[in-house]
Order: C-alpha cells, then structure tokens, then sequence
C-alpha cells in the first residue's frame, strides 16, 4: 500500500515525478484558465485561445501538458505565436511594476510567455550546432580518459596497451606523453 505523502508546504521540495504522480501536478488536473477578453488589448485578442491553452502557471504540470500534447503540437504554438511575441512583451513592459497590480489576463500572458519560452524549437542550424558541440565533447572526454588509462598502463608497464591508447592521438600528446609513447613502441620491439 502506498504510503500517503504530507500535504505540501510553501518551501517544500519534491522530485518532479512525485509531483506529478503523487501531488496531481499534471495535465489531467491543469488550472481552467479563462482570459477576460476586455483586459487584453484589441490587438492580442485573437491569441487568447492560445494563452487558456498554453498558460499554465505551474512548471511541473507545464511539463507534463507539454510532453501529453506531443512536439508537433508544442512547435506548432511555438511557430503560431512566434510573430506576436514582441507586441505581448511590449504589453507586459507596460504594465505596473508590481505584479500584483497587474490585470489578471495580463497574468495569463505572462505565463504564456514562459510558456512559448519553453517551446522554442531550435532551427537546423542550431542542431547541427549543438550536436557538434557534443561531438567535440565526447572526444575531448575520450580523449581524456584514454590518456588517463595510458598512464596507469604505463606505470604497470603494460606497453602493447599504451600504444594502444596513445597512438591514434599521437598529434596531440604532451612532450611527456609522446615520451612515453615512443618508450612503450620501444619496449614492444623487445
């Protein structure tokens, strides 16, 4: 049986899947948001079905709407609302400075905006960018690790092992590397 968790308490911190699964933070029991047409300016009226779609305040149950609508889905509102960005953020910018003072749609859009922030879908680019980036990465770690492994073969005088691990970055050795290369490929030949 289940053991039953304590009601949450305001600086409470819980793993996001406890949230989720034990708490109810999810999409099944996301906020009904409703936008009061007469807040929002004239010009951002036609984006109010988005924002009580997309607009929920809560990061966790954010997340898991997310992942239950699907990526076309999210890029789809990345794409729809990408145009109108920078008028809702002029709107924001002109709103009080204290939140509290603000409309409550003004509100909702804010959270919308956090919302289309976390949808960003990177341009091809951007991926190919990125997935060089890690590429690079994993080989400097290999690289790493590979120098590392060397260096105990070495002291154990396994040799075969060194040239192994050191030949093909044989470029970019240290002079105390390379030195121990060249000591291995010697004892090899012995």
């Amino acid at each position: 049986m289940k053991e039953e968790r304590p009601p949450i308490k305001h600086g409470d911190v819980y793993p996001v899947h406890v949230l989720r699964d034990e708490y109810g933070f999810n999409a099944e029991n996301r906020p009904v948001i409703v936008v009061t047409k007469e807040e929002v300016p004239t010009h951002l009226q036609h984006l109010i079905p988005q924002v009580e779609k997309w607009a929920i305040p809560c990061d966790v149950t954010r997340g898991d709407y997310f992942e239950k609508e699907g990526e076309s889905s999210v890029a789809s509102f990345y794409y729809d609302v990408e145009p109108y960005t920078g008028e809702v953020d002029d709107w924001l910018d002109s709103q009080p400075k204290d939140v509290g003072d603000w409309p409550e749609a003004a509100v909702h859009f804010m959270y919308f905006m956090k919302a289309h922030g976390e949808a960003y879908q990177p341009t091809k680019e951007e991926i190919k960018e990125r997935e060089e980036k890690f590429e690079k990465q994993r080989y400097q770690r290999a690289q790493k690790n590979s120098r590392k492994e060397a260096l105990e073969a070495f002291k154990e005088k396994n040799y075969s092992r060194v040239v192994e691990l050191l030949s093909p970055c044989k470029d970019a050795l240290s002079s105390s590397e390379s030195m121990k290369l060249k000591y291995s490929e010697k004892h090899l030949n012995k």
